[in-house]
């Protein structure tokens, strides 16, 4: 009994105590360091959220919502009860119909949906917002989640979106910009009781980036830093903070028809080292020998890094603190506060402006380019069809489904053995033997004469 082993310890000494020569001897040196070792994690854990609000009933819109932070986030909105709208790549995948119904199942929460979004594709963007808008009645919105990134390794060649722009660029700043500014009507309809939140996930890779350059906002000109590829992550983090702060700006000075304050915050979350996929896969800079160096130091990055959850505790705090809406938005949340030491571009509001306007001109310019060949390729598309279909219906050796396929392998049939389809209305046998086939030759050796003698006659008069 612990009782009577501590009386023991106190009457008869630490003698009496398993190993004690060896705690004697190791201890000085072994404490210590474990003291360290728990310090260190607990002061990188974080600092966690300690607000709760009852989020039943609202509606939320997550990209990057099934792996890493996006993952976990959706997991605890849906145990909360919230109604959660998953963008993703594609609908119609068997892994994203399994991840749907696990969820679903583990949170007890129906109201679980995915809905197609290829940030991949500008155009894709544009189908869902509208698909989004188009509605009689205006829908329920309580914040948009912009979670999804892309994170290239080191070494890795410059990579391009369907649209032909740098992929990290492409995906983390321009989609998610161009997603937000199409469901602007949406988020502005909303009643005036109801806070609107938007958070846009960014990263200490900021500090690490280029300067803006508008001239080359897509870093379509400058060279690519296979080396350095997360000079471009950070770069592109950047961007989208200099787009919330304008974005966030036109929000607060948009008069609503009922003369309510401005109910939208936008605000961006550093959530800082998480052991995430994709930071996984960038430190493994996406090689084999990588992967197996990243399991060998994983005790460094369990120490160093936070878990999903820890790293998830800045995001629930823009979701559910009552500070983000007394304020305006626009900031950078950081362990569960608002930063005020931040790069000075997002404090630059011409910057802000220019960039805001520059991307719009370039997405603009982006999807009409987009369409013109999309159209190109639905035409080669449908000629390439209209091909296989013919050659279809003319293949003998295929089953005719229809009585008009019959037909047409009928004429192609009589074509081949030199029978004009023109000149059958009922005189041929089903099997005709040499003597149909000599009466029905000189039919159209009579058929071609009189054509011929029409002819002469209309050029005489």
């Amino acid at each position: 009994m612990p009782v009577n082993f501590l009386t023991s310890v106190v009457f008869d000494g630490p003698e009496i105590i398993p190993y004690w020569d060896q705690i004697k001897e190791y201890g000085p040196i072994v404490i210590p360091v474990l003291t360290t070792i728990v310090g260190i994690k607990y002061y990188f854990q974080g600092a966690v959220n300690t607000w709760e609000r009852d989020l039943h009933g609202k509606v939320y819109m997550i990209t990057g919502g099934t792996s890493g932070i996006g993952a976990e986030i959706a997991r605890d909105l849906a145990e909360r009860g919230a109604q959660l709208i998953l963008l993703t790549r594609r609908t119609n995948d068997q892994w994203i119909a399994e991840y749907i119904e696990d969820l679903r199942d583990k949170t007890n929460n129906g109201l679980i949906y995915a809905e197609e979004c290829d940030l991949n594709s500008l155009y894709s963007v544009r189908k869902f917002a509208t698909k989004w808008l188009d509605n009689m009645q205006p829908r329920r919105l309580d914040g948009v989640l912009c979670l999804a990134a892309e994170c290239l390794p080191k070494g890795s060649s410059r990579q391009i979106t369907s649209d032909g722009v740098e992929k990290q660029i492409g995906i983390n700043y321009l989609s998610h910009y161009h997603l937000l500014t199409l469901l602007a009507p949406s988020l502005r309809v909303q009643p005036p009781d109801r806070d609107v939140r938007v958070l846009l996930a960014s990263c200490s890779s900021v500090n690490l980036s280029d300067k803006v350059d508008v001239n080359d906002l897509l870093w379509n000109n400058k060279q690519y830093p296979n080396q350095q590829p997360w000079k471009v992550y950070g770069y592109s983090k950047l961007l989208l903070g200099l787009f919330a702060k304008e974005f966030q700006g036109q929000l607060m000075n948009y008069e609503r028809k009922d003369k309510a304050p401005c109910n939208i915050r936008i605000n961006m979350v550093n959530p800082g080292l998480v052991r995430t996929p994709s930071t996984r896969r960038f430190l493994s800079m996406g090689t084999i020998w990588g992967l197996l160096l990243y399991v060998i130091m994983f005790p460094i990055w369990w120490l160093f890094f936070k878990n999903v959850t820890q790293g998830a505790q800045s995001f629930y705090f823009g979701l559910v603190s009552p500070i983000i809406m007394k304020i305006e938005g626009g900031n950078l949340i950081q362990e569960c506060k608002i930063m005020t030491k931040v790069r000075t571009e997002l404090t630059d509001e011409d910057l802000q402006k220019e960039v805001f306007e520059k991307t719009e001109a370039l997405i603009k310019d982006l999807e009409m380019k987009s369409a013109i060949e999309r159209k190109k390729h639905e035409k080669k598309t449908s000629k390439q069809e209209q091909e296989a279909e013919k050659k279809k219906k003319s293949d003998l050796n295929v089953k005719p489904k229809t009585t008009e396929e019959l037909e047409y392998k009928l004429d192609t049939l009589r074509s081949q053995i030199g029978i004009s389809s023109s000149t059958v209305d009922g005189d041929l046998p089903l099997f005709p033997d040499q003597e149909d086939l000599k009466n029905i030759g000189k039919k159209n050796t009579n058929t071609k004469q009189q054509k011929n003698q029409v002819k002469k006659k209309g050029k005489k008069t």
